[in-house]
């Protein structure tokens, strides 16, 4: 209730009402929208009339009268349409005679923020109209800033267009965004905010949290198997397994296997081309998003090669051995099994532990008497102990089976006594040969046959076909003939000496 005092004054007769400058107008966090201006420094002020522009048919609305002492006015929010559209507010001085300045003329807008969201970009697009009444006219910079689940606004980034890009959302995290103008660009010292706006990111992609390469190991010379542990909670549309012969050699893509609600974390798939015999491989797996965007790239997993080369003169075996990457925990161990004739041993015959690039193994087969000639190798490592996502336990690796086939070694002895304590038999010793058929026979100096068996553990006792009359001191001839399990024939002749 304002009590009028007329009094002659210069504005009654003139009719003539100075109109208040307005600084700024600008909505807060809460949605109130405050207009303040410049005081009217003229004694026949004695209020200021608030205009509003009507949205719907764009008429000077009254909206509230203050007193002249006042240079601001807030309207609070539900009572103001600041988020869902810009809006206009102007003011007017009134003097004690009623004369109003002109309405319309100073009107200022209030910022309008909106979004789109872009899911595949994970990003959010930020625009509003332009914040052009500052009277410093529109060279404005604006200003953007960012809350993240109900924190404190930080300034993510200015702007001298309308338009922003805030990228890098995270699914899950709550965002609140608005934008200030700042006149001379940033300078000041007038400035306008918009409205607030609340991106709750549930619908966005979720990326994922790991994508693990458990293991890659060899079934055979034509399959290796690898293994992956991945996130399913992720928005995830496939993953694409990609294989190298070399680390930094080109990886190509070998399959794509689509994800589906409900799958398996733990994913398996066999590759079989593959030559395991000849080199190690490595693997790799891509995780694709709904997108088709890569998100996630796993460890690399590199299969382990072994070759052996086998020397005939020292009756040794030479392993080489190249390392298992890329664990999590890294190798603790490799262990190595030979097979002897087709027939793996139960135990290694020797644990070395991790290395680097290649490992160097001599396998001594010279007390070996059993088996055919061949002798074929594998490498089994064993990571470190490991807390692995899902509780999986450490992982294992086999390597590639490799052989090598030694010639069959035939030593016969020159002289034995069946009545002394030692060499009581004529015995050949065959190893490395494991024989498809075998013959030795015993001839006297007369080329008459005292003894033949087809059983090579059977010797000679020095008796007449072993069971007869003990044959007198003398030299005799033996013939030995044999096959070896690949089918190769072999024949030996010679004397040996009997000794009573």
């Amino acid at each position: 209730m304002f009590t009028w005092v007329v009094k002659a004054q210069a504005n009654c007769a003139t009719g003539v009402v100075p109109t208040p400058v307005v600084d700024s107008i600008t909505v807060d966090i809460a949605g109130n929208v405050t207009i303040c201006w410049q005081p009217v420094l003229d004694p026949d002020i004695v209020s200021y009339k608030i205009f509003m522009v009507n949205p719907f048919t764009n008429a000077n609305d009254s909206i509230n009268i203050v007193g002249s002492g006042t240079n601001c006015f807030t309207l609070p929010a539900g009572m103001n349409p600041s988020d869902i559209q810009s809006m206009q507010l102007g003011v007017v001085a009134v003097d004690v005679c009623n004369n109003l300045s002109a309405v319309g003329s100073n009107y200022h807008n209030t910022m309008f923020l909106q979004n789109t969201v872009d899911i595949c970009a994970a990003s959010i697009g930020l625009s509003w109209n332009a914040y052009d009444d500052f009277t410093s006219g529109i060279n404005v910079l604006y200003q953007i800033y960012v809350s993240q689940n109900a924190g404190a606004y930080i300034l993510a980034g200015t702007s001298p267009t309308t338009n922003y890009t805030y990228s890098g959302i995270v699914n899950g995290v709550t965002y609140d965004f608005y934008v200030r103008a700042v006149e001379n660009f940033g300078a000041g010292p007038f400035s306008s905010s918009s409205n607030d706006i609340n991106i709750n990111t549930v619908t966005f992609l979720k990326d994922p949290a790991f994508n693990y390469l458990y293991t890659a190991t060899v079934v055979s010379e034509a399959q290796i198997d690898i293994q992956f542990y991945v996130d399913t909670a992720a928005d995830i549309r496939s993953y694409i397994v990609k294989r190298s012969t070399s680390a930094t050699g080109v990886f190509t893509d070998i399959a794509t296997i689509p994800a589906f609600a409900g799958m398996n974390p733990l994913i398996s798939y066999s590759d079989y081309e593959v030559e395991t015999t000849e080199r190690p491989y490595f693997y790799k797996v891509e995780t694709i998003n709904k997108c088709g965007d890569l998100k996630f790239t796993s460890n690399i997993g590199r299969t382990i090669w072994v070759k052996v080369v086998g020397d005939k003169s020292t009756t040794t075996d030479t392993l080489t051995i190249t390392q298992y990457e890329d664990w999590a925990g890294g190798v603790q161990k490799y262990d190595i099994y030979r097979a002897l004739g087709g027939i793996w041993e139960s135990t290694p015959i020797a644990t070395i532990s991790s290395f680097v690039d290649t490992a160097i193994f001599i396998d001594n087969i010279g007390q070996v008497d059993e088996g055919d000639g061949e002798f074929c190798y594998k490498v089994i490592a064993t990571e470190n102990p490991f807390a692995h996502v899902g509780g999986l336990p450490e992982a294992t690796s086999t390597s590639n089976e490799t052989c090598v086939v030694h010639e069959p070694l035939l030593y016969v002895p020159n002289a034995f006594d069946p009545l002394g304590i030692y060499n009581t038999t004529f015995k050949p010793v065959l190893t490395f040969a494991d024989p498809l058929s075998y013959s030795l026979q015993i001839y006297n100096k007369w080329g008459q046959k005292i003894f033949e068996t087809n059983d090579p553990n059977v010797g000679w006792n020095g008796q007449f076909e072993n069971s007869g009359e003990m044959c007198q001191l003398d030299s005799y001839v033996y013939a030995i003939q044999f096959q070896s399990a690949n089918g190769d024939e072999y024949k030996k002749r010679g004397v040996v000496t009997l000794l009573h």
